[in-house]
């Protein structure tokens, strides 16, 4: 410590100052990130909502996407120099999916003399997903709608291309399906996914209690047929709804024909009602596999994989990783056809930025626009003009 002499008027004082607190004795970030848009890779300019499992953190955001939770290391990590600490931090921002970090702090030689955060650097948020929907028409001065037009997805750029691009040079081909209802885990790229046709069960059974989105637990009519790895296809009647979900364990307490409990092993994705019919399903071989090209996260409604193979509309893929519980996804592929006034609706879709269309009619040259996606809607409208 320093000591020197202060004058004050007539008066002279001998000042001692304190030794400053070690470093993690202050309020210092614990955790931070910086949020960007996955499509501009610019920072997230909307609210970011950020949150933790841990209730003594603090919560702090700031301009630029910067993103952190707060805290006296020495006080609520008091052990940090020989015992690390598992962190969690939520990140949820308007139009955005919210994601989901996790890592590990510490132990910190030195500690709390020494320290430094837990850093996540750059996190991209992802889009929700928009659908393309319109009509396909004449282009005459007085337009007419054209039935039976096939309307595809054959050419998409991921990001925003630059100032005087050229399209063709920097088209990606559409190596992607839409997924329903969504991942339910982060999957890193190369996670293996496959076409698995599900042979149902004849024994149905009810869901008695609603099974709520995000819950994991169903409470069944009875478990007969069921047990753990196997997987139950929730609402199975309703296609807009229904899900497939490996079982992690089955309440054995009862009798087979009893109701029981099953825990499945990742939370639903939808609300699923009182009375909704379930049933076990076995996978069938695996059909068509490849990999995924990029990683996704929790919510994602489109896969993007190394080759895509001709899966027909509407079948279940497995996505396994190898690490988590593998899951299972009915796809949809973009690719559709007008209806008798020229509509047409194509599946939602997310992770790039423009797409080209390409509708094909007899008797029409094909029309192939450049549609730069609007995430700001969850439906964008497009006509589609063919000559």
């Amino acid at each position: 410590m320093a000591t020197r002499l202060e004058p004050a008027g007539s008066t002279v004082y001998l000042y001692t100052t304190d030794a400053p607190p070690p470093a993690g004795s202050r309020w210092r970030s614990i955790a931070r990130a910086r949020v960007v848009d996955e499509i501009s890779g610019e920072p997230v300019l909307q609210t970011i909502a950020v949150t933790s499992e841990r209730r003594d953190l603090v919560a702090r955001n700031a301009s630029g996407g910067i993103v952190g939770l707060i805290a006296r290391p020495a006080h609520v990590f008091p052990a940090l120099d020989v015992l690390p600490v598992d962190l969690d931090m939520t990140v949820a921002a308007s139009g955005f999916l919210p994601r989901r970090l996790s890592g590990t702090l510490g132990p910190i030689a030195g500690f709390p003399t020494a320290f430094a955060p837990l850093d996540f650097g750059e996190v991209a948020l992802h889009r929700p997903g928009v659908t393309l929907a319109g009509r396909v028409v004449s282009n005459m001065t007085t337009p007419q709608p054209i039935a039976g037009a096939t309307v595809t997805i054959d050419a998409v750029w991921s990001t925003l291309p630059p100032a005087h691009w050229s399209p063709p040079a920097l088209a990606e081909p559409p190596d992607l399906v839409a997924l329903r209802p969504g991942l339910h885990a982060a999957r890193d790229a190369g996670a293996a996914i496959a076409q698995r046709d599900l042979a149902l069960s004849a024994q149905a059974k009810v869901l008695l209690l609603p099974l709520a989105a995000d819950a994991t637990r169903a409470r069944l009519s009875d478990r007969d047929g069921l047990g753990a790895g196997g997987v139950l296809v929730v609402d199975r009647d309703d296609p807009s709804r229904v899900e497939a979900i490996e079982m992690a364990h089955v309440e054995t307490t009862y009798a087979t024909d009893q109701p029981a409990w099953v825990t499945l092993a990742h939370p639903a994705r939808h609300l699923h009602r009182t009375g909704a019919v379930c049933t076990d399903g076995t996978p069938q071989a695996a059909v068509a596999p490849t990999t995924l090209s990029v990683s996704g996260g929790p919510g994602d409604r489109v896969a993007v994989l190394a080759a895509a193979p001709a899966w027909p509309d509407g079948a279940f893929v497995e996505i396994d990783d190898g690490i988590g519980a593998r899951e299972f996804q009915r796809i949809e592929r973009y690719a559709t056809a007008s209806d008798a006034e020229g509509h047409f609706r194509l599946p939602p879709i997310a992770r790039v930025a423009l797409v080209r269309l390409r509708a094909q009619a007899a008797g029409f040259i094909d029309a192939t626009p450049i549609v730069t996606l609007d995430y700001r809607s969850a439906i964008q409208p497009v006509t589609l003009r063919m000559e």
